[in-house]
């Protein structure tokens, strides 16, 4: 069935014709219907949108028209990127009536290499937390678990289960703190993280001017590729992956890790996944060197934070003052802690993480990326969520140093829980870390894995 398709075979399928876009987009779409309502991946389904799309995408390729590899391919975009005249709610009732007046830059560009939108996800309010809930608008389910509400990942909640549950071969979050990376290894698929501003953000709501990044998620590290190939064409003195990629080998290169001083909270089943990992990456010829942090998890929070709530409480002043409209009890005070943070604070946080990014450079020489687990642990309940703890301790690096990441999955805990891989490679360098991220994919079998969530309680559920 299509939706058990990578890109590349079905991109192969579509270009001889062997199945028609239509039936896919109607595949897709069949199974939204039965899963949404268990899932809760969708805030709004574009269904005869999309199939008139796909109908359009089956002529041009019976005229000979191929626009790519994303031709005729089903995407889902977060709740926080623009389509004109549809409503742009950033996970929030207050804006459930607002429509855009344009379409973002990216969606545009998605649609002119032909894909097709399938409709948009569910997201934490505002894009500001980590673990994926939502009071006023519904937390999706974790689809790696029909008996117990877990936690998604956020703020890209709806775009992960969307792909995880397969109502979606791709889609499309964006990350400030881990929001990508975060809810790809909660829900164990492949999410990418590029360095910012490589992917255009024109149309995209903001948290964070700084930190905000907008990412990927797939399957596959060769279907997130795929994407970012139409969003972020090769530019001049790029890591160019076309010359390495036919050889997909890293005998030679360099990989860090992180000292076990870094490792003290870690789950044991993940710390025992990340090793495993190390030592898949040895045995493919990689040498791997411990790369201590320029400074310590607390010290990286405590910088970040400052940055991310002076520009949230900017972005969303309106919402989080006025006590009359409703925003999540998680998520009004700590932006509102943005409104108390002076000036100056605000400017040493930047001038610090300059300073922290320059350290960073230094200790990155000749280092292709640095490995670590993407989360201490696997996906939680849903009751066990500590709001003032958010689980990005090790993505959080990567917003703030500006560097590139995927998240890949890895293994799984005994409850048969997805665990993910963060490879981290300096900024500018994203096609390199997709490149170790897809030659992982090449010796691994971990991305193979697919969640089977069954429904329960939802009529006519597959």
């Amino acid at each position: 069935m299509s939706i058990d398709l990578d890109l590349a075979a079905l991109a192969g399928q579509l270009r001889r014709r062997d199945v028609s876009v239509e039936t896919v987009v109607g595949d897709y779409l069949a199974r939204i219907e039965a899963l949404d309502g268990w899932l809760h991946a969708y805030v709004d389904v574009y269904a005869d949108e999309a199939l008139a799309a796909a109908r359009a995408a089956d002529l041009q390729l019976r005229g000979g028209i191929n626009l790519g590899p994303l031709h005729g391919v089903p995407i889902a975009l977060k709740d926080i990127i623009d389509i004109a005249g549809r409503p742009t709610t950033i996970g929030s009732p207050i804006h459930a009536q607002r429509m855009a007046a344009t379409t973002a830059r990216l969606v545009r560009q998605l649609q002119q290499a032909g894909a097709i939108v399938l409709g948009k996800t569910h997201m934490v309010q505002f894009a500001m937390g980590a673990w994926g809930t939502n009071e006023h608008m519904g937390t999706p389910r974790n689809p790696w678990d029909d008996a117990v509400h877990r936690i998604p990942g956020g703020s890209s909640s709806g775009s992960a289960v969307a792909v995880a549950g397969r109502l979606a071969p791709v889609s499309i979050g964006t990350d400030t703190g881990g929001s990508v990376r975060v809810p790809a290894s909660y829900c164990g698929i492949t999410g990418f993280k590029p360095t910012v501003g490589r992917i255009a953000t024109h149309g995209v709501a903001t948290l964070s001017q700084t930190l905000d990044s907008v990412g990927v998620f797939a399957h596959s590290a060769a279907d997130a590729r795929a994407v970012f190939d139409a969003l972020a064409p090769v530019q001049p003195g790029e890591w160019a992956e076309a010359s390495d990629a036919p050889r997909f080998d890293v005998r030679g290169m360099t990989l860090g890790r992180l000292p076990d001083s870094f490792l003290r909270d870690v789950q044991p089943a993940v710390h025992a996944a990340y090793e495993e990992a190390l030592v898949e990456f040895r045995a493919l010829g990689a040498s791997i060197v411990t790369i201590k942090l320029p400074a310590s998890l607390a010290h990286f929070k405590a910088v970040t934070g400052d940055i991310m709530m002076t520009e949230g409480a900017f972005s969303f002043e309106r919402e989080i003052t006025d006590l009359a409209l409703p925003v999540d009890d998680s998520v009004r005070p700590r932006l509102r802690v943005g409104l108390d943070v002076p000036a100056v604070r605000y400017l040493a946080a930047l001038r610090e993480r300059d300073r922290l990014q320059a350290d960073m450079q230094h200790r990155m020489r000749g280092i292709a990326a640095l490995l670590t687990p993407t989360t201490l642990t696997t996906a939680l309940p849903l009751a066990q969520v500590d709001h003032g703890n958010a689980p990005v301790h090790y993505t959080r690096i990567g917003n703030l140093l500006q560097m590139c990441g995927v998240s890949v999955p890895n293994g799984q805990d005994a409850d048969g829980l997805p665990t993910g891989l963060q490879i981290l490679s300096p900024g500018g360098e994203d096609r390199l870390a997709l490149f170790l991220a897809e030659v992982y994919q090449r010796h691994t079998d971990w991305h193979r894995a697919r969640a089977e969530p069954r429904g329960e309680g939802i009529r006519g559920a597959a």
